[in-house]
């Protein structure tokens, strides 16, 4: 089943590493017409108020889409076609151009200073027509 209501378009960042520059890198990928749902979780208990904030996204299955492992021994120039969705991959709520290269102005933690919703990636869940991707 594919997902029903689409409210948001997201740019997924995977890592992966480079054998050329002995260095991890991000390939940027725009992933149109997802189902994004934040919400804040709170729970009382004996050290006070704990607050939590969790989104779970909503991608359906896509032709390009590759399994982590898959995509971690790609070729550089096959790399490019395809995109997966691995834990302690980085989301951005909205499509967006920045291109994370490793160092300041354009590093990992820039882009979480840049951009408003940005998650990691804690767990993925694939069904029949989509995935449920987890990330704080």
């Amino acid at each position: 089943m594919a997902v029903l209501i689409k409210n948001a378009d997201i740019t997924i960042y995977n890592k992966y590493y480079d054998l050329f520059s002995e260095l991890y890198k991000y390939q940027r990928t725009v992933i149109k017409g997802v189902n994004w749902q934040a919400k804040r979780n709170g729970t009382v208990s004996d050290k006070g108020l704990l607050i939590a904030d969790s989104t779970i996204v909503f991608i359906d299955k896509l032709d390009n889409y590759i399994s982590p492992k898959r995509f971690a021994k790609l070729q550089p120039l096959d790399r490019e076609k395809y995109f997966t969705i691995g834990v302690d991959d980085k989301i951005v709520k909205s499509e967006v151009d920045f291109e994370v290269i490793g160092f300041k102005p354009y590093s990992i933690s820039d882009l979480e200073k840049e951009f408003d919703d940005v998650i990691t990636i804690k767990s993925v869940t694939e069904l029949s027509g989509h995935f449920e991707v987890e990330g704080v």
